[in-house]
């Protein structure tokens, strides 16, 4: 049963940076003494006609300045456009049931359309999404923002954590773990998903990471919370932790596992989460999840009143990376309280797309995961045949000049990837524009907002990077905030 203090039907929508394919000095005088100070002081004037020409000859070259400005300007106003750069959004019918939606039909941008992508697939999920791995684009939803069990889908967030604690230097992949009694059967339901640890084994971390991902064990993923929080309780409060600082408001968790149907997902911020892991840990795609069997235990395995007999092979329990052309991931799931799972991810060429199906049906435990893996490979080929992910190279942008600074220039570079998903075929007809503005005023920070790398097809706006400043620039001295003062003002004039 779900719990009924979670509303599995939510009909918030998360927001997301998603591109849209369908669905930024009085000096003090002195007192004179003498007639003779006095006629001393009247003959300085003649002293003070050299700064004089100075201000002159400083006002002429200001003059001089704006012109040059003035006439910059005019040679480059038909060239850039004005920086009003367009970033469209997509919106495939949020979390209304019963929905299916594509780009090529629920959204916003003119440049697809229905006769330039097939029909997409009929899904036996109850929810599904389907996104391009490079920029997060939305390519297929269906009840997109229904919660729902993950089940052992759970564990990719459980490996997560323990990358970052790999990363962070709080774990080896040779520290070898005592496993407790608690991490194992009876205390796990033995007809779950195990990798069949026993109290008293010490196994690697790598092979209980290998455990959860290959074998999708319960034990192992038991075993990696203790070593990393001292229990479940606490380990899930991390997860939910770990997920709200990575923007996700609809991802919950209870347990490591799966096994509670207390834990709740949506299939839009599951596959956005996907993305992440892989872009955090691409790594893991070739050490565990595209990896086709473990063999465990092994004869090191031994403990008190267990002694490994043979060799014992377990297989990945994710099919598609036994059968689909560039799949290298990532977990099955299914408990009874949801039914079947998956989040699958494949590459060819310069394209990888990620899908997650959550809460598909079937008349047995055998035809369920067959449809499971079917819904998963309509949606690849899908994505295949009728999307491609390309990027164009805007080349070196213009240096804004910079006002009032230490530098008179500042270097401007894009923040996030330079990439577009774009209908297979129509690269012919991606173009793009830099929006950056000519001139900027320091103090400036790192990382400012400094325009828009946006693309077009077909000419309509379809998504934009944004361009930001590459370094800080501070306030200049005096004479430099007085001097630009004065360039400035001219130039404003000319300009006007």
């Amino acid at each position: 049963m779900f719990p009924k203090k979670r509303h599995l039907n939510s009909s918030k929508k998360p927001t997301y940076n998603e591109q849209i394919l369908v669905e930024v000095p009085v000096h003090g005088q002195k007192r004179l003494g003498s007639c003779l100070e006095y006629q001393a002081v009247r003959a300085r004037p003649n002293r003070r006609l050299g700064p004089a020409l100075l201000c002159v000859a400083a006002l002429c070259f200001s003059l001089t300045t704006a012109t040059q400005l003035f006439a910059q300007g005019l040679q480059t106003s038909g060239k850039t456009s004005k920086q009003n750069a367009v970033s469209t959004r997509l919106a495939l019918n949020g979390g209304n049931s019963g929905t299916e939606s594509s780009a090529a039909n629920t959204g916003d941008t003119p440049a697809v359309t229905d006769q330039e992508l097939s029909a997409p697939p009929k899904i036996n999920a109850r929810s599904a999404a389907l996104i391009d791995a490079t920029t997060g684009t939305l390519l297929y939803a269906k009840n997109p923002d229904l919660e729902l069990p993950p089940a052992s889908l759970t564990k990719l967030v459980t490996l997560h954590l323990v990358y970052e604690a790999l990363d962070a230097g709080l774990l080896s992949r040779d520290e070898l773990v005592d496993i407790d009694p608690k991490d194992c059967s009876p205390y796990i339901p033995y007809g779950s998903s195990l990798m069949y640890l026993h109290p008293g084994m010490k196994v690697s971390i790598k092979d209980l990471m290998l455990g959860a991902a290959v074998v999708s064990g319960n034990d192992a993923a038991y075993a990696l919370a203790r070593r990393l929080s001292g229990s479940n309780e606490a380990f899930a409060a991390k997860m939910n932790e770990a997920v709200q600082k990575m923007g996700y408001t609809h991802l919950h968790f209870v347990e490591p596992s799966g096994l509670s149907e207390l834990n709740l997902v949506t299939a839009r911020e599951f596959a956005l989460f996907c993305r992440d892991y892989i872009r955090l840990h691409p790594e893991a795609l070739t050490e565990l999840h595209s990896v086709k069997s473990i063999e465990f235990p092994r004869p090191e395995h031994r403990a008190p009143g267990f002694v490994p007999k043979g060799t014992i092979i377990q297989y990945n329990r994710n099919p598609i990376i036994f059968s689909y052309d560039g799949a290298d991931g990532l977990k099955t799931g299914y408990i009874i309280e949801v039914g079947y799972n998956m989040a699958a991810t494949a590459k060819r060429g310069d394209s990888r797309f990620i899908t997650v199906t959550l809460g598909g049906t079937g008349p047995s435990y055998a035809g369920g995961g067959a449809l499971r893996t079917k819904d998963t490979k309509n949606l690849l080929d899908w994505a295949f045949e009728n999307f491609e992910t390309v990027s164009l190279d805007p080349g070196q942008m213009v240096v804004p000049k910079v006002w009032f600074g230490e530098k008179q220039s500042v270097e401007l570079a894009l923040d996030g990837i330079n990439a577009v998903t774009i209908p297979k075929g129509q690269k012919a007809a991606l173009a793009y524009r830099v929006e950056t503005p000519k001139v900027m005023d320091a103090p400036i920070a790192k990382g400012a907002p400094a325009g828009k790398l946006i693309y077009s097809l077909n000419g309509k706006d379809i998504y934009s990077v944004p361009i930001v400043t590459a370094q800080a620039v501070p306030q200049g001295n005096l004479f430099r905030r007085v001097w630009d003062g004065i360039v400035k003002f001219f130039s404003n004039i000319f300009a006007g």
